[in-house]
C-alpha cells in the first residue's frame, strides 16, 4: 500500500469520515462503545450512521492521525471482545482541514442531513445519532431544516 502523506496539524479543526470494513453495518450494535473508544476526546459535531460516521473534531495536541489511530483502535479492540470479529474498518480515513466559517457550516450541514441523503429518515430532527439537536439548542439550525428541501452539497465528504 502506497504512503499516504497527511497535513497533520495541531489543535485544527478537521472534518473526518471513517468507513467499516466492507460497510459492513455495526455501529449501532454499540453505540456505548463508539464514545468510549474516543476517551476523552471532545467531538464537536458527529453523525453515526450504520457503516460510516462523520465528525468534527479538534487534532488538539496530538495531531489528527494519532486523535484517528487511537479511537479506531480503542474500537476494535471493544468491537471484537464482544463480538468476535477480526475486522473492523476500512484502512485509512478521510480528512479536510476546515478553513473558515463558511467550510464549517457547510461541513455540518452536510453531516446533519446525512441520514436524510441516505434515506434513513425524512427528517434529520429524528436521528438518534447526531449532533443536530445540541446545534438546534444553540439556535443555529430552524425546526423545519432539511426537511421540506432537498439539499446538495458541493465538494467530496470521503463517502
Amino acid at each position: 500500500m502506497k504512503t499516504l502523506r497527511r497535513i497533520d496539524l495541531r489543535n485544527t479543526l478537521y472534518f473526518i469520515t471513517i468507513i467499516t470494513y466492507e460497510r459492513r453495518n455495526i455501529l449501532h450494535d454499540d453505540i456505548d462503545l463508539f464514545w468510549k473508544s474516543w476517551h476523552g476526546q471532545e467531538l464537536d459535531a458527529w453523525i453515526i450512521m450504520p457503516d460510516h460516521f462523520h465528525i468534527i473534531v479538534n487534532s488538539g495536541e496530538k495531531g489528527i492521525s494519532k486523535v484517528i489511530h487511537n479511537f479506531k483502535l480503542r474500537y476494535a479492540i471493544g468491537y471484537r471482545q464482544k463480538h468476535d470479529d477480526n475486522a473492523v474498518w476500512q484502512n485509512r480515513f478521510w480528512d479536510h482541514i476546515i478553513r473558515d466559517q463558511n467550510d464549517l457550516n457547510n461541513h455540518l450541514d452536510y453531516i446533519h442531513y446525512n441520514p436524510v441523503k441516505h434515506g434513513l429518515v425524512n427528517d434529520p430532527f429524528t436521528y438518534a445519532h447526531s449532533s443536530l439537536t445540541k446545534y438546534f439548542t444553540a439556535g443555529m439550525y430552524e425546526r423545519n431544516w432539511g426537511i421540506k428541501d432537498k439539499l446538495s452539497f458541493e465538494g467530496d465528504f470521503g463517502e
